[in-house]
C-alpha cells in the first residue's frame, strides 16, 4: 500500500489557504515531503506530496479531514494515491448542473407550465432518492405536447458554467479528448457540444411527433452503469484505460464514473457525491477543474 498521497488545492487567491491545508496535515502527523504553489490568473494553486506512513488516523479519515477543511475554506481539492498517477488523456463531463449552470429539463418545464413537478423529480433523482430512469420518463411525460422549437429555443439560451468554454479549449490544446455524457436530451446536448466544441457527446433521444414532444424518450444513458459503459467505449476506441481518464459531475448517477476513473471530480456536488469522491469543487468557476487537472504534482520523493 502506498505511503504517499498527492494533494492539489485550488481557490481564489487570498491569505490563509496554505496555513489552513497544511495545518490539517500537521494535526494528524502527516509529513509534507514537497510543496509548490503558484497563481493562475486570479486562482491560487498548491500541490503537495504527503507522507502518510505515520499519521494518527486511517488514510480514509485523513482524506475526509482534508476534504472537510477545503470545503470549509471554500477551495477545491483533489487527492490522489501514488498508484493512481497515470497521465490523463481523456475527460468526460456531465452536462446539467456541471457544464450547464442549470438543469435543462427544469428550464424546459417552465415553458410547459409543469416546473414545480419536474423540479421535484429532478431533485430527488440527483440526490439518489429515486431511480433516475423512472424520474426521467415521468418528467418527459409531463412535457408531452410542447413544441420541439421551444426546446431548441431553451437549449440556445441555457447558461454555460463560468469558464467552461475556456477550459474545454485549453484541455483540447493539451491533447485531451473531450466527451459530454448526459442523462439529458439530444436536442440540448447537441447545442451545448457545438457551442463548446466537444469531441463527442452522448444523450437520450426525445420522442417527437408532428413537431411536438410525444411524452416518450429513447433512453441510452440513465444510470451510472450506462454512463460508465459509454465512457469505456470512447476510451477503448482511443486505446486509453480508465486510469488515464478524468470525469466531472455532480449527481448520484455520476458517482460510479467518478469512482472508477483515474481522477473523479465532484463539481458543486450533491451530498452523496461530496461524501464519496476524492476531488471536490464547490465554486461555480469551471477553471478550478482545469487547475486541479493541469497543475502537475511535485516529483515523488522515494518511498512507496
Amino acid at each position: 500500500m502506498s505511503n504517499h498521497i498527492f494533494v492539489t488545492v485550488v481557490g481564489y487567491d487570498r491569505p490563509g489557504i496554505v496555513a489552513g491545508i497544511t495545518s490539517a496535515v500537521a494535526e494528524v502527523n502527516g509529513n509534507i515531503k514537497s510543496i509548490r504553489a503558484f497563481t493562475l490568473s486570479d486562482l491560487f494553486v498548491m500541490s503537495m506530496t504527503v507522507d502518510v506512513s505515520r499519521i494518527r488516523c486511517s488514510k480514509e479519515e485523513f482524506i475526509k479531514r482534508l476534504k472537510d477543511r477545503a470545503l470549509e475554506m471554500g477551495v477545491g481539492i483533489a487527492i490522489e494515491e501514488e498508484g493512481r498517477s497515470k497521465a490523463k488523456k481523456l475527460i468526460a463531463f456531465d452536462m446539467d448542473g456541471t457544464i450547464l449552470e442549470a438543469e435543462a429539463i427544469d428550464e424546459i418545464a417552465k415553458r410547459a407550465g409543469v416546473q414545480e413537478r419536474v423540479a421535484e423529480l429532478t431533485r430527488r433523482a440527483m440526490n439518489g432518492e429515486i431511480d433516475f430512469e423512472y424520474a426521467l420518463r415521468e418528467r418527459v411525460r409531463l412535457l408531452k405536447g410542447l413544441p420541439i422549437k421551444v426546446v431548441e429555443e431553451v437549449a440556445e439560451k441555457l447558461p454555460i458554467s463560468k469558464g467552461a468554454k475556456e477550459v474545454i479549449k485549453t484541455l483540447k490544446s493539451m491533447g485531451f479528448i473531450t466527451v459530454l455524457i448526459t442523462g439529458g436530451f439530444d436536442v440540448v446536448a447537441k447545442k451545448v457540444a457545438e457551442r463548446l466544441d466537444f469531441d463527442y457527446w452522448f444523450a437520450n433521444r426525445l420522442g417527437v411527433e408532428d413537431g411536438k414532444l410525444n411524452g416518450e424518450v429513447e433512453i441510452s444513458i440513465s444510470s451510472g452503469e450506462s454512463k460508465l459503459e459509454t465512457l469505456k467505449k470512447v476510451a477503448e476506441a482511443h486505446g486509453i484505460d480508465l486510469e488515464e481518464c478524468v470525469a466531472v459531475g455532480d449527481g448520484a448517477n455520476d458517482l460510479l464514473v467518478l469512482e472508477k476513473v483515474g481522477l473523479g471530480i465532484g463539481f458543486k456536488p450533491k451530498p452523496i457525491v461530496e461524501e464519496k469522491v476524492r476531488a471536490v469543487v464547490n465554486t461555480s468557476d469551471m477553471r478550478t477543474v482545469l487547475a486541479l487537472i493541469a497543475s502537475g504534482r511535485p516529483k515523488e520523493d522515494g518511498g512507496g
